[in-house]
């Protein structure tokens, strides 16, 4: 499986690491020279540097094979285009994306974007599973 990841930050290295453990050909994409360097330094040097809303960008990442594209950045409106940009010009089977605003998820929603990851949803769930066994009154 062929999987472009845009965003080289926490979760999108998170991601490469495992997705290359798992035995994906990976391909990221970031502006930030730094997380860049740092994703190339932790998985190999997989990460290209440049605007991943940029097409001549994602044809170096060879969007037209690709599997899976996962969006990763704290812009929505960044994730947003770019997901919609693999799925309707180059054909990408699945798309996936983080949205950080829950204001925008009907967004995604209409956009057709596959797999919709609700950070701050997700946070809460995993803050309230957490504090579950605290508030649980004894009888």
């Amino acid at each position: 499986m062929y999987v472009a990841i845009l965003g080289a930050g926490r979760v999108g290295l998170s991601l490469a690491s495992r997705l290359l453990e798992s035995g994906s050909e990976v391909v990221a994409i970031d502006s930030d020279k730094g997380k860049a360097d740092l994703l190339n330094e932790a998985v190999g040097k997989i990460c290209i540097l440049g605007d991943g809303a940029s097409l001549s960008v994602l044809e170096d990442a060879g969007l037209s094979r690709v599997d899976v594209f996962i969006a990763t950045t704290r812009q929505d409106h960044i994730n947003l285009i770019v997901c919609q940009i693999a799925k309707e010009k180059y054909n990408v089977q699945t798309t996936v994306s983080v949205l950080n605003q829950q204001d925008n998820e009907k967004l995604f929603e209409l956009a057709g974007i596959d797999v919709v990851a609700d950070v701050p949803r997700l946070v809460i769930g995993e803050i309230e599973t957490g504090l579950a066994p605290l508030l649980v009154e004894e009888v």
